[in-house]
Order: structure tokens, then sequence, then C-alpha cells
């Protein structure tokens, strides 16, 4: 990922729980990434479990600030990786881990990536760039190597080599 510098922009990598809107049970959220254009130098990680009425005040979940170079982010292209086991998540920075927490118990749905780059955050966006561009080279997503899935995660027919995506472009 690649990033437009400035106040205002807020891009976004994380994986949320893949459930129905009327799912009662609790969703589960690993922000890899949460860059807020005001701060180059430094970007949050985030663990959130959002529970559903009457027990949505029960929310919970922990912010990690990851210091960078200032800079990085718009300078050039960077990696951000999410390693969900059965027993811990780990948070990647170009390949390195920054992060690591215990998994929360209420996963127990498989994931979905999401990419995007949203504007505010309780920002002003009054001197915000525009055009503001969030550039992605590639999004892969793999399957573990060895070893049990991760909690929610379904057995794949598909070999090593199909299940990672690559869609590459800028």
């Amino acid at each position: 990922m690649r990033m437009t510098p400035g106040p205002g922009t807020w891009p976004a990598f994380w994986l949320s729980s893949l459930k129905s809107r009327s799912d009662p049970r609790p969703s589960v959220e690993f922000d890899g990434l949460e860059y807020y254009g005001h701060d180059p130098s430094a970007y949050q990680a985030a663990w959130h479990v959002h529970y559903k009425p009457p027990n949505e005040a029960e929310t919970r979940g922990q912010l990690q600030r990851i210091p960078i170079d200032s800079g990085a982010f718009t300078q050039g292209f960077h990696t951000i990786g999410i390693d969900v086991s059965p027993k811990t998540v780990t948070y990647y920075f170009d390949r390195k881990p920054v992060w690591q927490h215990v998994t929360p118990p209420e996963l127990d749905t498989p994931l979905f990536p999401l990419v995007n780059l949203a504007l505010g955050s309780g920002y002003p966006i009054d001197r915000t760039p525009n055009p503001s561009v969030l550039a992605v080279d590639y999004v892969r997503i793999y399957k573990p190597k060895t070893g049990p899935l991760p909690v929610g995660c379904a057995a794949s027919q598909k070999s090593d080599a199909e299940t990672a995506t690559d869609q590459s472009g800028r």
C-alpha cells in the first residue's frame, strides 16, 4: 500500500466476521492498519468485539500505535499483514511482526478482508488533498500450511497456489 499524505485521509485494511447482520453472535474485527494522514509517523492496529443489542455496551478491544518512519507510507509501498491462528493474532509491517495478542474467544466465523480509503474519522477534511489516493499493489490471502485451520475457517479443496489470491494493479 502507498497513501496520499495529508490531514483527513484515513486508509484502512482489516478483517471482519463473515456473517449475516441478523446473526446475534458478536462480530470480531482485526484492524491491520488505520492510518491517519495528519500523523505520518505512526499507524494503528486494533481488535474489536462488537456485541449486538442488548449487550452492545460490552464492546471490547484494544488499540496499538505502531511507529514508522515519518512519511514512509506516502513515499513508497509497504506491506501490512495479519496472521490469525486459534491462539494468537499477529500483525506485520513489511513482513516483520509488530504486535501480537490472544485470539478473542468470540471468533467463531470466517473472516473477510476489506481495504479502503475513507476521509475524516472525526478530523476535518477541509485541507485533505484532492485527489486522495490509496494505491494497492496486491492483496493475498493464505490458508495455513500445516496444522488446524483457524477458528471458523472451512476446509478447502484447492491447492496452496490456488488459495493465494493476487490482484495486482495500480
